[in-house]
This record gives structure tokens, C-alpha cells and sequence, in this order.
């Protein structure tokens, strides 16, 4: 009963804590690498820098580099973990299992490992880990728990020290080589000789020393469990520092001592833990407050002051030199800083839950105010006294109490009124409130009636006059009577437009308007609104992100951009102004747009609120760090088969045509959370200026023409750029098809195919001659046979008329010979009829008889006939043999297309027999019925 008692008051002394207190303390800020960033293993067993800045971890899957951008794993030789590296000399030296050596960069960039373990004439020790290196004038001590190996990188000589399963841990201080020994033993090293220096008392329990440090006070040797203890005057004492139960009960695995002579402490589950030179908790970090392993096996402090954590399960960069702090909320107990103030001697922070308050520069935990649960939206320190501008009303903070003096929800912010002291202005949801002292206490007197609006952004003149911005209405302008009782009027600005995350701030007397196209300000009487050229650089359009301005105590008048928070002050030499810029983008400080905010606290400290906590910036640490940009790799890609090769970055390279598309690969080996890094390139033969900034580390460059080329490369951080500049010279060769080679061919070609199209013109022109010849040949042929055509025309012409004129001798010898014949025929008919009258005429009619059948008429008739249509008759006989004489002499009547009529004076026949001497000469000629005869005879 009694233990169950116990446990509920437990719970409820530990829910209080939890409720109201903060666990989290300012730490700087944290680099966080996870196995899956740096793409190897998650446990890490040290960690170096080379002469270059780059960062080298001892990994399980081998070793890691980091140039600032990326990380590179090479794998040990022996596929085995990495336990051990170191930088001398500019070599990367490591130690792993059963193997050590070097690793030196090669002409493309890239590490190639070196074995030492492969000169060996004689054989390692079975299981031998090395877990340490260190260099001593020109010997490489490599050390195991059974032997130092003593490798001369001059001549390559290796000597050993054995004493197996005894070794620890060698240290060098101050050129001296020390040995701890598992037996307790401190030895120093000396020309290959061990010598004691003493043994540890038994009764102090120490087992192991993990780091020696040296300085006034003596030696000191840092234990695992027993702590850190003093050797001084061959006395060895525990070093006496204050009381701290963080301290008590911790594991240490490593241990460094920084510059400033403060020693960090890794430990097993427990973080870091920083103490101060007389051993007084400066600060202490692990995963409640931004480590992202609590187990750390190695520290190693870089050139930039910067701890780095070789962890179980990672690898984090501390910025301890850094001018920022951190304050995050990693379990969102507080919520997003909105506001913050210094009242007193204790340090106010305004967030999203309420208001929570803590001693100032102390490590103190943050305490919840009680009856300021809720949104915060400002703190304003007015007549000495603590105003909080909550969504409940208005608070005024006591150091014992918390008094609220108005009930108006979501008041914004309070202006004080220039003329009257004891008269405060509220800014609410819905418009405005006036406060009042009387009697020495703040009360609620009125609200402005006649404005409803939400006042976020308010500035008060004097007499009266109040300007308000709302974001998405715009500014106004309020006048209210002399005692703030009354509003007179309100009036729209339409000089100025609205603009969303617009701000407005007074300063000087004026009233400044912020928005994403400049800074207008407006002052007593004027006008309207006119640029200010200054306020514009200060908060650039180009840049713009929220026009919220903020003027601090000090009169530096604040702004936040994408790229970085700036500032505007005089300058104390001068008194010009000056703007300062604090590279630090909108994705790290993780602010909540327009409703940025910073505080001055002291000494040039202030706080900015973010989402998750708040960062403090200490601006007398601020200061523009040189550093120096490096090519880390030239990388080419063939267009046919997209494959990538790495080439060297030896000045004036040739790159072949086929792998014309160039990435160029760079970084900044600087390693602060907080600072941005630009680069810029220009490539001569390609770019006509400087391409503009950018944040990627590579450049690309795709299918360059052939020739002469120079890439240049330069960085910044903040306004600072790099301390040198990059020059890297090539060129691209010419394809094959522009080869000399090529070009010389394509000259022969060339004359060859002038020599051949001279040859076809030539022997085009003397065809086209010989054509133009052979034309004009065939014209005067064709003129010519055009001619002898005429000629032959009028020659046939001539024989026409000539057959005309013998058919028409023919036609009228013929016509003579049927006349003749009628006519004698008509004088034997007269004869005959009148033979009785006239007496004995038969020898008259004989004659008349014979020369009616006179053959020689139809011989006339024949050449004349063949004159007039040759070989007629005689191929007419030709295709008809039977044809008989008197046959032949009938179709030749037909063929001058005689009648019957015609045809039978000339046989001396009746038209009848005529007929019937048709009718045979058919049957003959085997006429068809349907054709007619003397048309067949005249188509012969």
C-alpha cells in the first residue's frame, strides 16, 4: 500500500516537472550525418581532417570522406571494419583488421590504397585489430593490444614493439610518446626503448586510461569510470571539480581537449559532456537536445573549431565556434517562440502554449508562467513594467504574480503614445484599446469604437493620429481626439496597395510600409507614400518573404528574407548606414512567415524565435570566414550509351566528341549548420557572363561543340566569396567526321568531286554540244527530207497529175472506144436493117465486126490502164489464177467503176451478158453473196 503510494506521488512530482519545465538547454548548433546520408554503415570509429578540410571517418564498411557536399565511401581493402585513421603528411593512414596502410589520391580524384601489411617479411599476430595511429618526425607508429608496428615512410623500414594482449593506448603529447598498458603501466617511447614512468595505485581502481592531456597543472589522464585525475611531481591525484550529479556514474569512451583548453567528454548513453578549464559543466548535449546518438567513440575537434562525434549509430558535427545557439523543442513541450524579453534578471520566452520564463545565462530549465497558459503574441516593457499581449487579453507580468487588466481577446501588441505617458495603446482582433496609469497601476480604459479591424500592425504619431495595416485591406489612416477617447475618422490609404505578409513599423517619425514591391515610407504631412531606397535594399523584392520589420532597442532596424535575416544600423565610423547580412535561409530557421521576431537581450545577444524553439545569435562572434572552394571530380558521359567516366583533373585534358556532356562536381569543405554556400561558374568558349548563384554542387554542361574550353568556379558565403577561384582548362575534341584525318579526305573529296562534276559538266557541255550539233543535223536533215518531202510531195503532185491526165486519156480513150463502138454498131444495125435496099454489104460489116473486136484497142486500153494503176492486173491474177483474159480485161472496167451500161459496148456484149459475166466473175473470186464486186475490185 505504502509502495504504491510512493509510486503515485512519483508520478505526479515527475508530470510536474514534465509540465513545468523544460529539459532542453541552448547547445550549438548540430550537424546530424545518419548511415543513410552518408550511405555505409552506422558505426564510426574516428575521424581526421586532411590538409584540404575534407573529413575522414574510420567506418565499419571503410572509409568515409566527406569534402563538404558528399560523402565517398572507400571500402577497406580487406572488406573489414576500419578502426583507426589519421592525416599526416597530407596521406590518409589507416588501421583495420589484420591490414594497415595508406591511401593517396590519384590523378582522377579518387583515393587508391597503399598496403604496408604486404611488405612485411614476417607475419601479423592472428586477430590483430590496429586502433591507433600516430606520427612521430618520419615514423608512422601503428598500434595493436599485442604491438607497435614503427613504419619509416622514408626508407620503408618497419621495427616492432611487442607485448601481446597488454597494449591500450599510445598518446603523443608534446612530441612525446606515451603507452598505457592494460597492467596499469605509463610508459614513455624513446628511440624504439620503453620506459616507465609509473604505475597506477591500486587503490585509485583505475583500469583504463582513455586520453592524456599536458599543461600548468600537470598531466592529466582521463579514465573510463573513475574520472579525470591529475599526475604532477610523481604524485597522481583526482582533479577536484564542482559537484554535478550529471557527471556521476558515467562511462567515458573518448575524450579530447580543445584550443580554448576545455575538455569534451564522450561517454557511452550519456552524450557529450563540455567542461570549462577548473571542470565546471559548461554544456551538455545528447539526444534530448540534438545529438542524434548518445554513445560517441571517438571526438576529434576540426580546423574550424567545429566537434565532430564518431558514434554507435552516426557521425554529428558540433559548431561550437559558431556565433549561433540553439534552443529546440524537441518534445514540443513549448511550441513556436513568437516573442521574447528580458524583464529583470530573468529571460521571457512568448510561444504557442504560453509563457515560460528562467534565470538569464543560466542552464536553468524554462518554467511555465502560471496563469499565462495560451497563445503569446507579444511582451513589451512599458513604465517598468512587463505587458503580455495574449489571446485571453492583456497581462501585466509581476515577479510573484501575473495580473490581467483586460478581457479583449488576441491583443497583438502595444505602442506607447509619444505625447502622453500614462497612456498605453493596445492592438486587438477587432481594432484598438487604450490603457491608463492611474495611481502607478495600468488599467483597461476604452475601446477606439467605430474600428473593427484586426490592429496587428499599428504605429501612433502624435496628435492622434494612428496608422494600422491589414494585409488584406490595407493601410488606414485613424485621427481620435486629443484624449484618445473617440475616433474622428478613418480613412483608406489608396496611395499605397495591400500586399499579403505586409508589415508596418515607425521609424523616425515616419511611418514605413514593407510589402514584396519595395519599402515606402510616409512622414508627418506628406502626402503619400514614396519609396526609400535604402529600407529597399535592406528588404529586396528580389528576395522578399515577409514584410515584417522589427527595430530593436539599439535602433538596428531588422528584416528576414529567403535567403538570410539582415540588418540596417549606422555606422559608428561614418555614420553612414550599413547593411549586415546573417546568412541564414528560411528552411533552417524554420520561422513562421510574418510573424518573425527577435529581441535584444545584451552584450550584442539576440534571440530569434522559430517554430521549434528559438536560436541566439551573439553578433560580436559574427565575422566573414575566408574559405576555399575545391573541384572535386570531372565527370563525362557518352550520349550513345549515357555511361559516365571519371576523368583527371590534370589542367588542359582532351575530352573525346562521344563524351561531350560534362558534369563538373565541387564543394566548400565547411561544415556550420547555418551558413549557406552559393557557387558560380562560368565556362569561356560557352557562357557569355557568370551564370547566376545557386546552392547545387555540380554543374552540368550537355553536348558541348568541339574546341578550346575553360571552366571557372567561384563561392560565397553570405557576401564573403572565396578565398580563390578555380580554373580548369580542356577541350573537347573534334568528332571523327572533323578530324584532321577527316577534313583532309573531305579536302580529297572535294577536288575530287570539283575534278568529277568539271569532268560531267565538261562532258555534259560536250553532249549538250553534240546534241545541239546532232539537232541541228536532224533539223537540216529534217529541212532537208522536208524538202525532198516537197519535192517528192510535188513529184507525186506531178505523177498525180499525170494519172489524172492518163485516166483522163484513159477514161476518154475508153468513152472513144464505147462511142466508136455504139456508133458502129448503130451503123451495122442501119446496115442490117437496110441490107436488102443498099445490096451486098457483108464486107462493110465485116469490117465494122473486126474493129468492134479489135484486140488492139484493148491493148491500147491496157498500158494505158497499167499506167494509171500499176500491177494491178497482174496481182489480181496473182491471188486469183482462174481468172481468164476476158475475165482480167472485165475487172478492169470494174476497176474504173464502168456500169454495165458502160462496160457492154466495150465487150461488144448485151447488158444482160454483162450481167451474167458478173454473176460468173463472182463465183470466181468466191465473193460472199453480201459483198459487193466492185467495191472489192477497187479496195485491191
Amino acid at each position: 500500500m505504502l509502495d504504491n503510494w510512493n509510486m503515485r506521488f512519483w508520478r505526479t512530482i515527475l508530470c510536474f516537472f514534465i509540465l513545468g519545465y523544460s529539459i532542453a538547454q541552448e547547445t550549438p548548433p548540430i550537424l546530424q550525418f545518419s548511415p543513410s546520408q552518408y550511405k555505409a554503415a552506422n558505426q564510426n570509429w574516428a575521424i581526421a581532417q586532411g590538409i584540404d578540410d575534407f573529413i575522414y571517418v574510420a567506418n565499419n564498411d571503410g572509409l568515409l570522406e566527406f569534402n563538404g557536399s558528399e560523402w565517398n565511401l572507400y571500402p577497406s581493402p580487406n572488406n573489414t571494419n576500419i578502426r583507426s585513421v589519421a592525416i599526416i603528411d597530407s596521406t590518409v593512414y589507416t588501421g583495420s583488421y589484420m591490414e594497415f596502410g595508406y591511401w593517396k589520391r590519384n590523378a582522377l580524384g579518387s583515393l587508391e590504397y597503399e598496403s604496408i601489411t604486404q611488405t612485411l617479411d614476417f607475419d601479423l599476430i592472428e586477430d590483430e585489430y590496429f586502433w591507433n595511429i600516430i606520427g612521430v618526425e618520419s615514423w608512422i607508429l601503428f598500434q595493436s593490444y599485442d604491438r607497435i608496428y614503427i613504419y619509416d615512410k622514408e626508407t620503408g623500414d618497419i621495427t616492432t614493439l611487442t607485448d601481446p594482449t597488454n597494449y591500450f593506448r599510445i598518446f603523443k603529447v608534446e612530441n612525446t610518446i606515451y603507452i598505457f598498458k592494460r597492467d596499469g603501466g605509463l610508459y614513455t617511447l624513446h628511440k624504439g626503448e620503453e620506459s616507465l614512468l609509473f604505475k597506477l595505485p591500486p587503490e585509485f581502481g583505475i583500469k583504463v586510461v582513455l586520453d592524456i592531456f599536458k599543461d600548468a597543472k600537470g598531466m592529466f589522464l582521463v579514465t573510463r569510470h573513475q574520472g579525470i585525475f591529475i599526475y604532477n611531481n610523481a604524485q597522481l591525484e583526482k582533479w577536484r571539480i564542482p559537484d554535478n550529479r550529471d557527471l556521476e556514474n558515467i562511462t567515458v569512451l573518448s575524450s579530447i581537449r580543445l584550443r580554448d583548453n576545455s575538455i569534451v567528454l564522450g561517454t557511452v548513453s550519456k552524450g557529450v559532456f563540455h567542461l570549462d578549464v577548473n571542470g565546471e559543466l559548461i554544456n551538455r548535449i545528447d539526444q534530448t537536445n540534438g545529438l542524434s546518438n548518445n554513445t560517441i567513440l571517438r571526438l576529434f575537434e576540426d580546423a574550424q573549431g567545429n566537434i565532430w562525434t564518431a558514434m554507435d549509430n552516426g557521425i554529428n558535427c558540433l559548431n561550437y565556434n559558431s556565433f549561433i545557439r540553439e534552443f529546440n523543442d524537441q518534445d514540443g513541450t513549448h511550441g513556436t517562440v513568437y516573442c521574447s524579453s528580458i524583464y529583470g534578471d530573468k529571460l521571457y520566452l512568448g510561444t504557442n502554449q504560453g509563457l515560460y520564463v528562467k534565470p538569464i545565462n543560466t542552464s536553468e530549465p524554462y518554467k511555465l508562467v502560471s496563469g499565462a497558459k495560451g497563445q503569446v503574441w507579444d511582451l513589451t516593457i512599458a513604465d517598468g513594467k512587463l505587458f503580455c499581449g495574449h489571446t485571453n487579453g492583456i497581462l501585466i507580468i509581476e515577479p510573484d504574480e501575473v495580473r490581467q487588466i483586460s478581457s479583449v481577446p488576441g491583443t497583438w501588441g502595444f505602442r506607447k503614445v509619444p505625447e502622453n505617458p500614462d497612456l498605453l495603446l493596445a492592438g486587438h482582433y477587432a481594432g484598438i484599446s487604450v490603457l491608463t496609469r492611474a495611481n502607478g497601476e495600468w488599467q483597461f480604459r476604452n475601446h477606439l469604437n467605430g474600428f473593427t479591424n484586426s490592429a496587428r500592425f499599428f504605429e501612433v504619431l502624435n496628435e492622434g493620429e494612428i496608422w494600422v495595416n491589414h494585409e488584406y485591406k490595407g493601410v488606414y489612416r485613424l485621427q481620435t481626439d486629443p484624449d484618445y477617447e473617440n475616433l474622428l475618422s478613418v480613412v483608406l490609404d489608396t496611395t499605397i496597395p495591400k500586399g499579403r505578409g505586409s508589415g508596418l513599423l515607425k521609424i523616425d517619425g515616419k511611418i514605413v510600409y514593407s510589402y514584396e514591391k519595395g519599402v515606402y515610407s510616409r512622414g508627418k504631412g506628406e502626402k503619400a507614400f514614396i519609396l526609400d531606397s535604402v529600407l529597399t535594399r535592406l528588404n529586396p523584392p528580389e528576395t522578399y518573404l515577409s514584410g515584417k520589420l522589427v527595430r530593436d532597442k539599439k535602433g538596428r532596424i531588422w528584416c528576414f528574407t529567403q535567403k538570410s535575416i539582415r540588418f540596417l544600423e549606422e555606422s559608428g565610423i561614418t555614420g553612414e548606414n550599413m547593411i549586415r547580412d546573417i546568412p541564414i535561409e528560411l528552411d533552417r530557421r524554420k520561422m513562421t512567415i510574418s510573424f518573425e521576431n527577435i529581441s535584444y537581450l545584451e552584450n550584442d545577444i539576440y534571440i530569434v524565435g522559430k517554430t521549434n524553439g528559438y536560436i541566439r545569435l551573439e553578433l560580436n562572434k559574427l565575422q566573414d570566414y575566408s574559405h576555399v572552394v575545391h573541384l572535386n571530380s570531372v565527370l563525362t558521359t557518352n550520349y550513345k550509351t549515357e555511361v559516365s567516366n571519371k576523368m583527371g583533373l590534370d589542367s588542359d585534358q582532351d575530352i573525346p566528341y562521344s563524351q561531350n556532356s560534362i558534369r563538373f562536381q565541387f564543394s566548400v569543405p565547411r561544415f556550420n549548420k547555418y551558413e549557406h554556400i552559393e557557387y558560380q561558374c562560368k565556362l569561356e568558349g560557352y557562357d557569355s557572363d557568370w551564370n547566376t548563384w545557386q546552392s547545387n554542387n555540380y554543374r552540368d554542361y550537355d553536348k558541348l561543340p568541339y574546341g578550346a574550353y575553360e571552366f571557372k568556379l567561384r563561392s560565397r558565403i553570405g557576401k564573403q566569396l572565396s578565398s580563390n577561384s578555380i580554373s580548369f582548362p580542356f577541350s573537347v575534341k573534334r568528332p571523327l567526321f572533323f578530324s584532321k584525318f577527316a577534313i583532309v579526305t573531305y579536302i580529297g573529296l572535294f577536288l575530287s568531286l570539283l575534278f568529277v562534276v568539271h569532268r560531267s559538266y565538261k562532258r555534259y557541255y560536250r553532249k549538250k554540244h553534240e546534241k545541239l550539233l546532232l539537232q541541228s543535223q536532224r533539223r537540216l536533215e529534217l529541212e532537208k527530207a522536208k524538202s525532198d518531202q516537197e519535192l517528192v510531195q510535188l513529184k507525186n503532185d506531178r505523177l498525180n497529175q499525170e494519172i489524172e491526165s492518163k485516166n483522163r486519156e484513159l477514161a476518154i480513150s475508153t468513152m472513144s472506144i464505147v462511142r466508136r463502138n455504139e456508133v458502129l454498131r448503130s451503123i451495122k444495125k442501119e446496115l442490117l436493117s437496110g441490107k436488102n435496099e443498099m445490096g451486098n454489104l457483108a464486107p462493110v460489116l465485116k469490117l465494122i465486126e473486126k474493129n468492134l473486136s479489135s484486140g488492139k484497142d484493148w491493148q491500147n486500153f491496157k498500158e494505158a490502164f497499167d499506167n494509171a494503176d500499176q500491177d494491178f492486173l497482174k496481182n489480181l491474177k496473182n491471188m486469183h489464177p482462174s481468172l481468164t483474159h476476158n475475165d482480167l480485161k472485165f475487172c478492169a472496167y470494174l476497176r474504173l467503176n464502168l456500169t454495165s451500161k458502160e462496160i457492154a459496148p466495150l465487150l461488144n456484149i448485151s447488158i444482160k451478158s454483162v450481167e451474167i459475166k458478173r454473176y460468173r466473175l463472182r463465183k470466181k473470186l468466191k465473193l460472199e453473196s453480201e459483198k459487193n464486186l466492185t467495191d472489192y475490185i477497187m479496195s485491191l
